[in-house]
C-alpha cells in the first residue's frame, strides 16, 4: 500500500470514528436522561413522600411505608443482580477500566443497561450511591455496541467505548472538557490524539443534548463569589488535607465492607432487602443521606446547612455508602464523594467564620471540598478541578480548587495511598497501569493514583 493511500485510509477512519462518536454522545445523553427518569419514578411513586422532598423538610423522618418500600426494592435489586448480571455480581467503573485495557473496550450492551436499571432501583430504594457511575457504564456499553455493530477494528472499538464514557460524564455534569480529561487521566492514563479527537466530539455532543434534556447537575453561579481573600488559602489547604484523610479512610473501608458483606451467609438475593432495613435505620432521622443527596449538596454549597448537621450528614453518608455497596446495591461513588466533600468543606468554612475570621463565602469551601474529595476517591485530579469550574461557570473557584486538591494529594502521597479504583483493580489482580508504567518511560508519578 502506498503512503498516499495509507493517509487516505487514516483520514477516512478518523472521520468515521468521529461521526460514530457524535452518535454515541447523543445516545449517552439519552441514556442518562432515561436513567434519571427511572430514578425519579422510583423515588416519587414508591414512597409516600418523594425522598428528595423528605430531605428538604425540616424534622421529617421515614415512615413505615418508606421502610417497607426500601426493603421491597432491595429485594428487586437482589433478584435483578442474581438473574441478569454476569457472575451474579455488581460491576462498576473499575470493571469498565478493566474492559478497556483487557477486553479491547468490549462492554456488553445488556450488561450496561442492566447496571442502569439496577442502579435506578437501588437509588429508589434509598441506597447511598450515585447516578453518574451507571451513566458511564451505559455510555461505555453504547460505544462498545456501536463498534461491534459496524464490525470495527479493536482500536476503534476501544476509542468508541472511551467516547461513550466521556459523553456520559459530560452529559451528567455539563463538563465536556473535564470528561475528556477524565478519560485520558483515569481510564487510559495515556494521551493519544487519535483517541482524544473522537472522545472530545462525543463529549461535546453529549453535553449539548444533556442541556436540552435537563440531565446535568449544575452549581448555581450566584452562590460563588468573584473575589477570594489571600489568607483563606490556609483554610483551603486544611479543607484539602481533611478531604484527603477522609478519602483514604473511605478507600480502605469500602472494599473491606464489600468483602465482609460477601462473607455474610445469607442468600445474595435477600441481602439488598436486609440492606434496605439497615439504611432505613441510618436515615430514619436524616433522610437526606439516602438516595442521590443532591438537594442537601446544593444547600451546603449555598451555606444553608448548620455546622453540626454538616458533620452528622458527613458521617452518616460515609457509613450509608459503604453499607449500600456491602449489601449488594449498585451505583457510582461520584455522587457520595460530592456530598461528603460539600459537607466537610462547608463545615470547615463555617468553623472559620464562627471563629470571627471573615471569609469570602461558604460556597467556595464546599466546592473546594467537593473537588478534593472526588480527586482523592476516584483519582481524577485534573478532571475534578476542571469539572467543578465548568459546573459553576466561573473562574474564581480555580485557585481554591487547585490548592485544596494539591493538599489532599500531599496527604494521600504522604501515606502512599491509592484511589478507590486502583484498589479495586488491585484486589482483582487486574491493574493495567502497572504494565503501562513498565513499558512507557514517559509514564511517571501516576502509578499509585
Amino acid at each position: 500500500m502506498t503512503e498516499e493511500k495509507q493517509f487516505k485510509n487514516l483520514d477516512w477512519t478518523m472521520a468515521r470514528t468521529v461521526i460514530l462518536a457524535i452518535i454515541i454522545g447523543l445516545m449517552a445523553a439519552l441514556a442518562a436522561k432515561i436513567l434519571l427518569l427511572a430514578i425519579q419514578l422510583f423515588i416519587t411513586y414508591l414512597h409516600p413522600v418523594p425522598l428528595d422532598q423528605l430531605a428538604a423538610t425540616d424534622g421529617a423522618t421515614l415512615s413505615l411505608l418508606d421502610v417497607v418500600g426500601m426493603c421491597g426494592l432491595g429485594l428487586v435489586v437482589g433478584l435483578l443482580t442474581y438473574y441478569l448480571m454476569p457472575n451474579r455480581a455488581n460491576r462498576g467503573l473499575s470493571h469498565i477500566i478493566e474492559d478497556i485495557h483487557f477486553n479491547h473496550g468490549q462492554t456488553g450492551v445488556k450488561e450496561g443497561f442492566t447496571v442502569g436499571l439496577i442502579s435506578a432501583v437501588s437509588i429508589g430504594a434509598g441506597a447511598s450511591v450515585g447516578r453518574y457511575g451507571p451513566a458511564v457504564h451505559m455510555g461505555a456499553a453504547a460505544g462498545s455496541g456501536i463498534g461491534s455493530l459496524f464490525k470495527l477494528q479493536e482500536q476503534e472499538k476501544l476509542t468508541l467505548a472511551c467516547a461513550g464514557i466521556a459523553a456520559a460524564i459530560a452529559a451528567s455534569f455539563s463538563a465536556p472538557l473535564a470528561a475528556v480529561i477524565f478519560v485520558q487521566e483515569v481510564v487510559l492514563r495515556q494521551w493519544r490524539l487519535y483517541q482524544f479527537i473522537p472522545t472530545a466530539a462525543a463529549a461535546v455532543a453529549g453535553s449539548e443534548l444533556a442541556q436540552v434534556l435537563g440531565v446535568s447537575f449544575n452549581i448555581p453561579s450566584g452562590a460563588v463569589p468573584d473575589i477570594v481573600n489571600t489568607y483563606e488559602f490556609l483554610f483551603f489547604g486544611i479543607v484539602g488535607m481533611a478531604c484527603g484523610a477522609v478519602a483514604i479512610a473511605f478507600n480502605h473501608a469500602l472494599p473491606k465492607g464489600v468483602a465482609l458483606g460477601a462473607k455474610i451467609k445469607i442468600d445474595n438475593r435477600l441481602k439488598p432487602a436486609i440492606g434496605g432495613l439497615v439504611l432505613a435505620a441510618l436515615g430514619y432521622y436524616y433522610p437526606a443521606i439516602l438516595g442521590l443527596g443532591g438537594y442537601m449538596t446544593t444547600e451546603a454549597i449555598a451555606g444553608n446547612v448548620a455546622l453540626q448537621l454538616c458533620l452528622i450528614l458527613l458521617v452518616l453518608k460515609f457509613i450509608a455508602t459503604i453499607t449500600s455497596f456491602s449489601f449488594g446495591f449498585n451505583g457510582g461513588v461520584f455522587g457520595p464523594a460530592l456530598f461528603m466533600g460539600a459537607m466537610l468543606g462547608a463545615a470547615i468554612g463555617i468553623t472559620v467564620e464562627l471563629s470571627g475570621i471573615p471569609i469570602s463565602s461558604i460556597s467556595l469551601y464546599a466546592i473546594a471540598g467537593m473537588g478534593a474529595m472526588v480527586a482523592g476517591i476516584v483519582g481524577a485530579v485534573m478532571a475534578a478541578i476542571i469539572a467543578l469550574i465548568e459546573m459553576t461557570g466561573k473562574l474564581s473557584p480555580t485557585l481554591p480548587l487547585l490548592f485544596s486538591v494539591t493538599c489532599a494529594y500531599v496527604v494521600i502521597y504522604l501515606y502512599s495511598q491509592s484511589s478507590l479504583l486502583v484498589r479495586q483493580l488491585n484486589g482483582r489482580n487486574k491493574n493495567p497501569f502497572v504494565e503501562i508504567k513498565a513499558h512507557d518511560k514517559k509514564y511517571e508519578g501516576m502509578g499509585s493514583n
